[in-house]
């Protein structure tokens, strides 16, 4: 279409000067105005104000004008010191929170500026940009609830121990009075040292000593009064407690409840870690306009945007698998302290604390963790921390239990090391040991071992003997647990040796009963069986005690080869509806995982039919049971046989039946 001609009775030039004059006239006074826009700053009001109170009390006044703290090797320009005049160079005035003095902290704040530690906008100079809440602003500084975390800029490690630690470590500098003579953590009564930064400047092991000695020298009994001895539990526990503080308590507190959580079980950090969640190490410095803030309620900030991630993972970030890792508000945003803590920057060497120097540029290594610092680092978010699994309703996958007796006793410690180094490939489990990941040799075998001692401890021979005896009570145990393998007498099956043979008088039948179900049989598939209460096992031992005598001899036994064709028809017939048609898994475990497939031996498969898994859906196919049927012991082989030889071969669904019917 073309454009409309232009006639020359269109062109008004009276209108087009006057439009012209008045833009002329809107830009000289843009122009002019220019100059008086700082007269209204705000920074320029809180100096008057400052200058009104400093005249006042005698202070001296200071010149208006913007002030900023400039560090260039730190690529620092602050401007905060513009209104937060008591922290710059101005003198510190009571009367307005603005004027004060830096809180006393180990390091001088004028080294560093402002943002280093607390974030936000440092060359901003009005208040919303400054502290980083306006558009195309990315870092938004700390409030105070989570200004402990800025520590993490330069700190990149903080000092471990378990909640239960701290709080033990906080009730006996309470009841014993501490606070009388030393100050911690804003708290405290007296003139003695302070206990905040003691970790950071060190004291003096036989302090328990020193002051014992301070209470015979003294004459007046202040000393008798305040103090006496303390125990050796306690003074262990102070001990830890004391190697926590180094001036940031919340964060130490915030790191304790992430490792009780399990988080580096998905997530890593420094490289240590499970790879199913985002590295931490970034977590803290997202951008604010990145974020989407769809599934969350209430102000557009980083803090109430991880703090609600926390608590709904899957409401903030949709179809989202991680679980909901803060119970409360509270635990979310102490949570969220550790995270903020955990975005360390790189800062030249002169400015890098010592204990991050001694890393970095020393190769110091961390403490070692103990075994239950491992298993709740990286174990407990995903197993719990009694081991007893989870399953958690945002997740299809069921997290079996790892801490009961029916799995341990079956497990051997070679199935753990290679469960913990090979992981589930494709699933939640990640390979935590292998080759140049995040658990050493050392720290494998620790964290292996640690989960023997999850159990109670079986009873002894003398606590079995003990008990009452109750011999139709072992008939009801043995029917459940033995009989599937070892026959309805004891005679015998492919599965399981003869009980009651000529050659188990050798040293007792009880004694030799007792040693099988708790200590095992060297050489053979027999489990374990250590959760019995001792009123069980003396009624189970005596039971087998009983049994009539079977010729021959357990010496030649030999446990029978399953046929994994036969077990094939048992494997579509009773666990495709958990773990899979082939066996990928579902609410059970992925059996024809290569990790699964690696650790788990014949005898754990057949074991774990047998005997089933408590605390998870999977049943013990060695009982009667009205929702499933109970497997003979052959039947029971040529299953195990299948899941550990023949899931490879992918046994057919339905749809491949189909498929193979349909195809010429």
């Amino acid at each position: 279409m073309p454009a409309p001609p232009i006639h020359p009775e269109d062109f008004q030039p009276g209108r087009m000067l006057r439009i012209f004059a008045v833009l002329s006239v809107i830009f000289v006074a843009v122009l002019a105005s220019a100059p008086l826009r700082p007269y209204f700053a705000e920074w320029r009001s809180v100096q008057t104000r400052y200058n009104q109170l400093a005249r006042l009390s005698g202070a001296a006044e200071i010149p208006i004008a913007l002030q900023q703290v400039w560090k260039p090797k730190l690529g620092v320009t602050d401007r905060c010191v513009s209104c937060h005049l008591g922290m710059g160079s101005a003198a510190p005035l009571e009367g307005d929170k603005l004027f004060r003095a830096h809180p006393a902290i180990p390091h001088d704040s004028k080294e560093f500026g402002c943002t280093v530690c607390h974030g936000g906008q440092g060359r901003a100079t009005t208040q919303d940009a400054a502290h980083g809440f306006v558009s195309f602003w990315d870092e938004q500084m700390l409030d105070a609830q989570h200004q402990s975390a800025g520590c993490g800029t330069c700190h990149d490690a903080a000092p471990v121990a378990s909640r239960a630690q701290l709080e033990r470590g906080h009730l006996l500098v309470e009841s014993l009075d501490c606070l009388s003579c030393h100050a911690l953590d804003g708290r405290g009564r007296g003139t003695a040292s302070n206990l905040s930064y003691v970790r950071l400047k060190g004291y003096r092991a036989d302090w328990h000593a020193l002051h014992l000695s301070k209470l015979t020298e003294d004459k007046t009994g202040a000393w008798k009064a305040s103090y006496g001895p303390i125990g050796p539990a306690d003074l262990a526990s102070l001990d830890v407690f004391l190697r926590t503080r180094v001036g940031m308590p919340r964060v130490i507190e915030a790191q304790a409840l992430a490792m009780e959580r399990g988080c580096l079980g998905c997530h890593k950090l420094q490289g240590r870690g499970g790879d199913d969640g985002p590295a931490l190490d970034v977590a803290g410095r997202r951008a604010i306009g990145d974020l989407n803030f769809a599934g969350v309620p209430g102000e557009k900030t980083l803090v109430n945007y991880m703090r609600r991630h926390l608590m709904d993972p899957a409401g903030v970030v949709p179809a989202s698998q991680m679980p909901a890792m803060a119970e409360n508000i509270e635990e979310a945003d102490l949570l969220t302290t550790y995270v903020l803590f955990l975005r360390r920057r790189d800062v030249p060497a002169e400015f890098q604390p010592r204990d991050r120097v001694r890393r970095q540029v020393l190769g110091e290594k961390p403490p070692a963790l103990s075994g239950n610092q491992l298993y709740a680092a990286y174990c407990s978010g995903c197993h719990a921390s009694g081991g007893e699994g989870r399953n958690y309703g945002s997740l299809a996958v069921r997290f079996p239990s790892i801490g009961r007796p029916d799995f341990l006793d079956v497990a051997s410690d070679e199935f753990l090391v290679n469960t913990l180094t090979t992981g589930r490939p494709g699933r939640k489990m990640p390979g935590l040991a292998a080759a140049g990941a995040t658990l050493s040799p050392d720290e494998t075998r620790l964290l292996a071992a640690l989960l023997r001692t999850i159990p109670p401890a079986p009873p002894t021979f003398a606590e079995m003997e003990r008990a009452a005896v109750d011999r139709a009570q072992g008939e009801r145990i043995y029917a459940g647990d033995c009989a599937a393998c070892h026959g309805d007498k004891g005679e015998g099956t492919p599965l399981g040796s003869p009980l009651a043979t000529a050659d188990s008088r050798v040293r007792g039948r009880r004694e030799a009963a007792y040693r099988a179900l708790i200590v095992g049989t060297p050489g053979t598939a027999m489990p374990r069986y250590t959760g019995y209460a001792p009123a069980d096992l003396r009624a189970l031992v005596d039971y087998i005690a009983s049994l009539p005598l079977t010729p021959g001899s357990r010496a030649g036994w030999r446990q029978g080869a399953g046929d994994a064709g036969r077990g094939l028809a048992l494997f579509q017939a009773t666990c495709t509806g958990c773990h899979g048609e082939r066996g990928e898994g579902g609410l059970g475990p992925a059996l024809a995982n290569p990790g699964f497939q690696k650790a788990a031996s014949p005898e754990f498969i057949a074991a774990t039919i047998v005997r089933g898994r408590a605390g998870t859906p999977m049943p013990a196919f060695g009982r009667d049971s009205v929702r499933f049927p109970k497997l003979t012991a052959s039947e029971v082989l040529d299953l195990a046989a299948f899941v550990h030889n023949g899931l490879g071969t992918k046994p057919e669904t339905k749809a491949d039946k189909a498929q193979r019917k349909t195809s010429p």
